[in-house]
């Protein structure tokens, strides 16, 4: 059993999570780069691959990417899709990837864990509404279910084990006189969620959009299990490089923060195109994009701000102390 898969936690089994892709009919697309990823050449043009999460957090990088922000800051970018952080960071470390996109939980486990990462930049922030997260909402089709209390014996879907999902349910469940033993947690990448839910082989799901939405037409509705339920406007996830890489690389990891920068604001100032470039990584119903809730996108966040869900991260039983908060900021 490994690390990820403990206790009563499992995943779902790859035939059905795969088949729910297929009813779905929401292929992720991913970036392929040609070239050697991370060097640098004579003229300064870096090529640099991301490790993402195909989900609506990430709208602002494609966006920004499209737009030529990046490439304006002599930056080839391409990315590839991930099922969550806790994957994306050993790849970003071994130099696979030279920057990934994660939840602040699994960074902060793995600087417990002596994983060499360091934050670039705060990714996504969370909504003010417990029922209406566009990155952290538990969803619910099951009639047996109308309150927080009814979760008792139920299964729930999240992405990722040792990650922010799990710290947004237990931390949650323990508001409601429950604890996280009561429930089981199982692994489902997200995109396949929605058919997990419509089948029956989960009671509840942790989603974010426009997998939210879709869940929604199938007759799903959300609990106050979000990342909102955490802190309203709590910053959630985060873009990170290995510090081998920023080390040797300072100038890259400049340029990339300011185009990260330009791009998150870009798209926090216009909602509409942000929620239009979802139509070109994900494959979905016409309209859906329309109604996607989105996260907030501003970039400008500190240690102080995340301390929060530090504490809650430390109170889930994932990390001892906060001490790993300090070790992800540090230079």
């Amino acid at each position: 059993m490994s690390f990820f898969q403990r206790g009563r936690r499992r995943r779902l089994t790859p035939l059905i999570a795969g088949a729910a892709t297929a009813v779905l009919g929401l292929t992720a697309l991913t970036g392929c780069g040609s070239g050697a990823d991370g060097e640098v050449s004579a003229s300064g043009e870096a090529e640099v691959k991301l490790g993402v999460i195909p989900i609506i957090d990430i709208a602002p990088v494609k966006l920004g990417i499209s737009k030529g922000v990046f490439a304006r800051h002599k930056l080839n970018v391409t990315t590839q899709d991930a099922q969550g952080g806790a994957a994306i960071v050993p790849a970003v470390v071994s130099g696979d990837f030279q920057f990934g996109y994660s939840n602040l939980v699994s960074l902060l486990v793995a600087r417990e864990k002596g994983v060499p990462v360091t934050m670039v930049s705060v990714g996504a922030r969370a909504s003010d509404d417990p029922v209406k997260d566009g990155s952290g909402q538990l969803m619910t089709a099951n009639p047996g279910i109308a309150k927080v209390g009814d979760l008792k014996g139920k299964k729930i879907a999240i992405n990722t084990l040792k990650g922010i999902n799990e710290v947004a349910v237990a931390s949650v469940l323990k508001k409601n006189g429950l604890a996280k033993a009561d429930v089981t947690l199982v692994e489902v990448p997200i995109p396949n969620m929605p058919a997990a839910l419509k089948s029956g082989q989960v009671d509840a799901a942790m989603l974010s959009e426009p997998f939210i939405t879709v869940t929604k037409g199938q007759g799903a509705r959300p609990l106050p299990v979000s990342y909102a339920a955490m802190g309203a406007n709590l910053p959630f996830a985060g873009w990170f490089t290995s510090k081998q890489y920023a080390a040797k690389n300072p100038d890259v990891v400049k340029r990339f923060s300011a185009a990260l920068k330009e791009s998150l604001q870009y798209a926090e100032q216009h909602p509409d195109e942000a929620r239009a470039a979802l139509n070109g990584y994900l494959k979905l119903e016409p309209g859906l994009s329309d109604k996607a809730t989105l996260p907030g996108w501003n970039p400008e966040a500190g240690k102080s701000e995340i301390a929060p869900l530090a504490q809650l991260t430390v109170e889930t039983g994932l990390i001892g102390s906060t001490r790993p908060l300090d070790e992800l900021f540090a230079q």
